[in-house]
């Protein structure tokens, strides 16, 4: 469930950013230029984001982030599928299609929020953590340590922000620094 301090926090930051017309930079220190392409198109044009481009490819996921639809990507970056070892590199195989989409679900939740969006949205709940849903129906946990920020998937899992985000016309994609839900190798 989300927490209302999220709701009232992104209730806000959305109508900001709708109000703030034909701007093509978002405000408070998030300078990333927004694209004109597609969220599937900025993702798959990322400097390090390849192998998760690949896999929406390969899950038949990139059409979703093609629509018009506005969705958040928590974009591990290669190293982070890197580091599943053999089961990132099982997770490729046809057979295991199920558990890669799986694996992404838990990577996307709704809506264009950037990370600017989601540290207000810490900032409104005192610095305490904001949770959040993620496609994949698990529960996402936001805190700040520092200035960075922290996202906790419910089985543990965790990874910072690392890098800057990608603004598309139809969502956000925010490179992180490791897979939040942690593949079993394929049998």
């Amino acid at each position: 469930m989300i927490r209302p301090a999220l709701v009232a926090a992104l209730a806000m930051a959305l109508a900001t950013a709708a109000c703030s017309g034909g701007d093509q930079t978002a405000a408070d220190g998030d300078s990333a230029a927004v694209s004109n392409d597609t969220l599937a198109a900025v993702v798959k044009d990322a400097h390090g984001l390849s192998m998760v481009s690949t896999a929406l490819g390969d899950a038949g996921l990139a059409p979703v982030f093609d629509s018009a639809a506005s969705y958040t990507i928590l974009a591990p970056q290669d190293a982070a599928f890197d580091a599943l070892g053999d089961a990132g590199k099982g997770l490729r195989d046809a057979a295991q299609r199920p558990a890669l989409v799986a694996v992404l679900r838990d990577h996307v939740v709704p809506g264009y929020l950037t990370p600017d969006d989601i540290s207000k949205a810490i900032e409104l709940a005192d610095g305490k953590k904001v949770t959040m849903r993620s496609m994949g129906g698990h529960m996402l946990t936001f805190t700040a340590d520092g200035d960075a920020i922290v996202v906790t998937n419910e089985d543990g899992s965790r990874a910072r922000f690392a890098g800057d985000a990608l603004r598309a016309s139809n969502g956000v994609a925010i490179p992180i620094d490791a897979v939040l839900r942690q593949a079993e190798t394929p049998a």
